[in-house]
């Protein structure tokens, strides 16, 4: 019998303090559910991504946006799955899916926001972008 090699796996801490959150992009992806994150980046996110990116009127940032859109849609049916089967088979109201569409809407706003507060020289004192993003979420 072979001995396990511990050093090959590496263990992924599945959250980072997410209550210390500066946006709500570092809260869904480097911060809560990492494991997840990571799954939803190589499977949805960058694959969808790249097919937009190779399409030549839709731009950088607009595949950025849909391929964001999309990872947390298949999030939320994922979810909807989950409860669907925790419930027994009771029929899914579709909720936790638009929160995450909403969270996905949140981020690409969050983003163009943060464009223009660069452009303009504005900055939220950081306490401030982790009381917004822990009360949205």
């Amino acid at each position: 019998m072979e001995a396990l090699d511990i050093d090959r796996y590496e263990v992924v801490q599945l959250f980072n303090k997410p209550y210390l959150a500066t946006s709500l992009q570092d809260f869904w992806g480097r911060r809560w559910n990492r494991y997840s994150s990571n799954i939803l980046r190589e499977t949805v996110y960058s694959p969808t991504r790249n097919m937009l990116n190779g399409i030549n009127y839709v731009g950088v940032g607009t595949a950025r946006i849909l391929a964001l859109i999309c990872s947390l849609v298949v999030s939320g049916v994922l979810h909807e799955m989950l409860f669907y089967y925790i419930t027994c088979g009771k029929k899914p109201t579709l909720e936790v899916t638009c929160y995450f569409v909403l969270q996905g809407l949140a981020i690409a706003l969050e983003a163009a926001v943060k464009k223009v507060a660069l452009v303009k020289g504005w900055s939220l004192h950081p306490l401030g972008s982790i009381i917004y993003t822990c009360g949205f979420v």
